[in-house]
């Protein structure tokens, strides 16, 4: 049975094995925010790595305020906007899976050009509360900003998605 509480205690005296169970619980989210976020397959695994690096050397000042996974992506969203500034890189722009029909990857391509046209703290908000399926306070936790802050991004962004031609299009062929 998997305790956090328990595993992350022990990661806090140095218990590679108990932080390597951490990592196996919370690798595939990593990778997750981290694949959004990035182009370049070797660039992703270096921030991967980058993140969990970072979270073995600053384990020991988690105090538990909130969850180990919203610290967790504290660090990788910070790893990444880090990397966006440094290098000016989009985000990523790989094509739907191949298993969805043409129209519908037609639609799925101009949503994910729509939400890569939002600013930067609407995106990821978008990202976390959507698609990585976060409440607002989680969010919150995670950025670190006021639930009203979050509440105002993602809104923005819902505005601007549904505002943009290339969705307006295809919403408007369906009615």
């Amino acid at each position: 049975m998997f305790d956090e509480s328990q595993w992350i205690a022990r990661a806090q005296t140095g218990d590679h094995e108990a932080f390597m169970a951490l990592v196996k619980q919370y690798d595939h989210r990593v990778m997750a925010v981290v694949y959004r976020f990035t182009c370049d397959q070797f660039d992703r695994d270096d921030l991967y790595q980058e993140v969990f690096m970072a979270a073995f050397r600053h384990i020991k000042k988690f105090r538990q305020d909130s969850s180990f996974s919203t610290w967790l992506y504290r660090i990788a969203l910070n790893r990444c906007m880090d990397q966006e500034r440094k290098r000016k890189w989009p985000t990523s722009d790989q094509e739907p899976s191949e298993s969805v029909d043409w129209e519908q990857r037609q639609k799925l391509k101009a949503i994910h050009l729509a939400i890569k046209r939002l600013p930067k703290k609407s995106r990821i908000c978008f990202h976390l509360h959507y698609i990585e399926g976060f409440n607002i306070d989680e969010i919150a936790d995670i950025l670190p900003a006021r639930p009203g802050t979050v509440k105002s991004h993602l809104h923005r962004a819902r505005c601007s998605i549904r505002k943009d031609q290339e969705v307006l299009a295809w919403i408007q062929q369906e009615n």
